[in-house]
This record gives C-alpha cells, sequence and structure tokens, in this order.
C-alpha cells in the first residue's frame, strides 16, 4: 500500500451476497494520525459457485480493471478501485470504503433521485457499448449464460450445489417448485431451456456491455461524483435489458416507483444516452428479455414468497408470471 502507512489493521466485514467472494476491512493509520478506510475482496473463481455456473475461469472483476477496452465504462460509473492483485486463479481487489454511501440493507424503496441516477448511469454504459468490438473480449460473461446461474436447472449442477450455502440451496429447492407448479408447461419451458437456446433468440438483438448483478446493494450515490458500482463479477456481453430485469427482479422491495414506469423511464434514458430513438417492435422485444431473465434468475424467490402467503407477495408472483406468460407465448 504506497500510503506511507504506519500500520494497518484488518476488520471483519460482512457482506450481502452468496457468491463465496471474500471481505475484509483494511484500516491504515498514516504519520499525520489520520485513517484511511479501505475493502480488500478475495476472489477464487475455483471455489466460488457463482464462476462455475457462469464459467468465469479468470476473475472477471480484475480483468475488468486490466482491460483498456473496457475502460469507457468509468464514464458511466465511478470506480471504488484503488489496486487489485493476482496470483494464480486467486485474486485480491482494494477498494475505497465507501460504507457510508451504500444503499442500506433494508426492504424499502430507495429515494426517486438516487434510482433516476443509478438508472442513468446503467443506461450510459449501455449506450457507452452498444453493438461494441469489445463485447468480443473472451473472457467476458455472456447474459445468455449467466441467465442460467440460478435457473431450475442449477439443482443438477452438483459441483455447484456442493459449494452453494445450504440456506441459499434449500430455498432454491422451494422456491422453484413452488413457481414451476404455478406456470403453463409453455412457461415452464422457457425457464428451463439452455443457455444456448436463449442465446441462438437474443443473436439478432443488439448487445451491449452489462453489470450483470444490479442489485442496489452492490451500488453507492457520491454526492458530487455519480454512483459507485462494485461486484463487476458477472460483467458481459448481451442485451442491455438484461441488466434491466434483474434489477427489477432483485430489487422488488427497493423500487421507488412501479415496474411499468421503471421500463418507460430505462428506455426514455437509454435513448437519450444512444441519441436515437428505438423502434417499437424492437423495444417490444428487449422488454421480454427483460421479464425472461428477470424470472429465470429471480422467479423461484417469487414463488417462495407467494407460498408463503401474504398481499404483497401475491401482486409481485401475478405481476412476473403475467409478464412470463406473455413472453413465453412469444418466445
Amino acid at each position: 500500500m504506497s500510503l506511507g502507512a504506519m500500520s494497518v489493521r484488518e476488520e471483519r466485514l460482512s457482506t450481502v451476497g452468496f457468491s463465496g467472494a471474500t471481505h475484509r476491512r483494511l484500516v491504515a493509520v498514516l504519520p499525520a494520525g489520520e485513517t484511511r478506510s479501505f475493502v480488500l475482496k478475495l476472489c477464487d473463481p475455483e471455489r466460488e459457485w457463482t464462476a462455475i455456473r457462469t464459467a468465469d475461469h479468470v476473475g472477471r472483476e480484475w480483468s475488468l480493471l486490466a482491460e483498456p477496452a473496457l475502460d469507457r465504462v468509468w464514464e458511466a460509473f465511478v470506480s471504488p478501485y484503488v489496486a487489485y492483485a493476482v496470483e494464480g486463479q486467486r485474486s485480491g481487489l482494494l477498494m475505497e470504503d465507501l460504507g457510508a454511501h451504500v444503499f442500506s440493507d433494508v426492504r424499502e424503496p430507495i429515494p426517486r433521485s438516487h434510482e433516476d441516477e443509478l438508472l442513468t448511469a446503467l443506461a450510459r454504459l449501455h449506450a457507452r457499448f452498444w453493438r461494441s468490438p469489445a463485447l468480443s473480449i473472451p473472457w467476458l460473461g455472456r447474459a445468455s449464460l449467466t441467465s442460467e446461474m440460478v435457473c431450475p436447472t442449477v439443482l443438477d449442477d452438483a459441483t455447484a450445489l456442493a459449494l452453494m450455502p445450504p440456506a441459499l440451496r434449500e430455498r432454491l429447492r422451494l422456491g422453484w417448485d413452488a413457481a414451476l407448479t404455478r406456470l403453463s408447461a409453455r412457461a415452464a419451458d422457457v425457464l428451463r431451456c439452455p443457455a444456448q437456446t436463449v442465446q441462438e433468440a437474443w443473436d439478432d438483438l443488439p448487445h451491449a456491455l452489462v453489470h450483470g448483478d444490479v442489485k442496489v446493494a452492490n451500488f453507492a450515490p457520491i454526492p458530487g461524483r455519480g454512483v459507485a458500482a462494485f461486484d463487476w463479477a458477472l460483467i458481459g456481453a448481451g442485451p442491455s435489458t438484461t441488466d434491466l430485469g434483474w434489477y427489477l427482479g432483485v430489487n422488488a422491495s427497493r423500487l421507488a416507483q412501479s415496474k411499468e414506469a421503471v421500463i418507460a423511464r430505462y428506455r426514455e434514458l437509454l435513448e437519450r444516452e444512444l441519441e436515437q430513438q428505438l423502434d417499437d417492435a424492437l423495444w417490444a422485444r428487449l422488454e421480454d428479455v427483460a421479464v425472461i431473465y428477470g424470472a429465470r434468475t429471480m422467479l423461484w424467490a417469487k414463488g417462495a414468497q407467494v407460498a408463503a402467503g401474504g398481499e404483497t407477495a401475491h401482486i409481485e408472483w401475478t405481476w412476473w408470471a403475467r409478464r412470463l406468460e406473455e413472453a413465453a407465448d412469444r418466445w
């Protein structure tokens, strides 16, 4: 650490997520007595079930930092990264400690202004890499494959299941059982279909660079600087609305407005960043992509919630099931 630190102490740090990566807080004491706080993220693709399910053999997060062709990512987001180091398959990522700005881990809507700031940054990221040659970088993930990360077939992947936290493994079993029994055979087939089939269905759509894990816990709005973005382990290429679908699915209790309003606002922002209008027929397909991606990655959670009962869970399930059935009919 090139800070001239007099000492560095390590603190335990708990984070939201199930990937298998570990985090530590490092507090450096500088010569003048002031302290600076950092977060160290340690990754090992061979031991992380999410990396195994999405075919990450190198460590995508440090690879992003080492790839000049992707520097424009930081035109959309603030980079929290200070340094990285790689040893074999393992990597360490040193980041600013932005804990004071990260969205709180609560089940309530984020401020509307923050949601708009986050959607704007996402739209800017997608527009900067719309049909970009950089999407051919071999280590990038493919959204079609990440859509398969927790789809029903994960329950047949013994290697991933062995590394997965037991609590998550059981939630997936119960959730998919509840979800699949409430859907038509056609919709269930869309959830189960292999990544190659998904890729073929999306091949002719415009692709962009996608973050891959746009839960609000992975972002920090910093006054006067913009939105910092963490956890790029699922960064990849695919239709931009795969990020939108994951955003709608994983942040159900955090949305500042209705799903339909979020979809409309994202389209408006994307068209503004692209400086062009998207054809309505193309947008309809991109919206179906959002629904299918969101369902393949999060419908198990909606199924578990509706099985447990409650009006809010029923409303959430009804929206996703209706939109998925409609998208499946057009699949």
